[in-house]
């Protein structure tokens, strides 16, 4: 199965990460230590982010459409991530929640959370029945909230705004949960689908968002990832997750935002894996499968 695969280093001395092209056959070394794992699985338009610890913990960051959770869920069990130590929903769209269901069912999971803000719907309706019916505890996201994974990894709750956000051009996505997973000096944040207002919200309260990564907030529309954000942000490599032939997500306003740093997208590369060791970031995808050689 071809591969591609690329390393993004930090050095020591002066912070500044590289990107260095490897053969099309050849995965990167494994990292020599512990590292956090991330995988931004390939969904079509909509998020399902895993993260493994080094000690062998696994949060699920939103689950994609309903028609994603096959994929999601060969994901998790690629990771032996059964039963899930958490589910974070950032927000109640059914492209990051539509697919959770199935996960509660056939994979498990010890603790659900969400942002809060109500957003009715029958996907999640049902996906609270299977909340309920597998006696998985459901608790409110809150901003400032610190979750130890383990081995160093610490994830750090950024949002949802507090108080909300009552005015946006889609207030769910702008009241979506942010988060920070940091581990040394290596770094990723979670933009959510979070638009222009909360990462105004971010910036104005001086919170410490610079990362190595990022995820692209809201599938790179151009009403997430302005330019004083990325700024602040300042990623050597951006994540999107998005689908197949949408011209709209990544915007190309926010290509030319981006223009300094390297951008992966899931439509183009398939599922996009990440190690995360302290020092170093390393990743590779998984191209579609029509993107295949022989």
């Amino acid at each position: 199965m071809p591969k591609q695969a690329w390393s993004l280093r930090i050095l020591h001395a002066l912070a500044f990460a590289q990107v260095f092209a490897c053969s099309r056959m050849q995965l990167p070394a494994p990292p020599s230590r512990p590292a956090v794992q991330v995988d931004v699985i390939s969904v079509g338009a909509g998020d399902a982010i895993l993260v493994s610890s080094p000690t062998g913990k696994h949060l699920l960051i939103d689950g994609g459409d309903s028609e994603a959770a096959p994929a999601v869920l060969a994901a998790l069990r690629q990771r032996s991530a059964c039963p899930l130590d958490m589910i974070l929903l950032t927000h109640r769209h059914a492209d990051h929640l539509g697919g959770l269901k199935r996960v509660v069912e056939n994979c498990g999971a010890k603790l659900f959370m969400d942002s809060g803000f109500a957003h009715d719907s029958t996907v999640y309706a049902h996906l609270l029945d299977a909340l309920e019916k597998h006696h998985v505890p459901l608790r409110q996201a809150e901003l400032g909230r610190q979750i130890e994974l383990g081995g160093g990894a610490l994830l750090t709750l950024l949002g949802p705004p507090h108080p909300f956000i009552e005015k946006s051009v889609d207030i769910v996505n702008a009241n979506s949960v942010v988060s920070r997973l940091e581990i040394g000096r290596t770094s990723m944040l979670f933009a959510g689908d979070a638009e222009a207002q909360a990462e105004k919200r971010l910036l104005d309260s001086n919170t410490a968002v610079r990362s190595t990564v990022l995820k692209v907030g809201h599938h790179g529309s151009r009403t997430s990832s302005t330019a004083e954000f990325l700024r602040a942000v300042s990623p050597r490599l951006a994540v999107v997750s998005n689908a197949a032939g949408d011209s709209k997500h990544p915007h190309p306003d926010t290509l030319v935002r981006l223009k300094q740093t390297r951008v992966v997208e899931t439509a183009l590369e398939g599922t996009i894996h990440l190690d995360l060791d302290g020092e170093t970031v390393t990743f590779r995808t998984e191209q579609h499968p029509e993107k295949r050689g022989p």
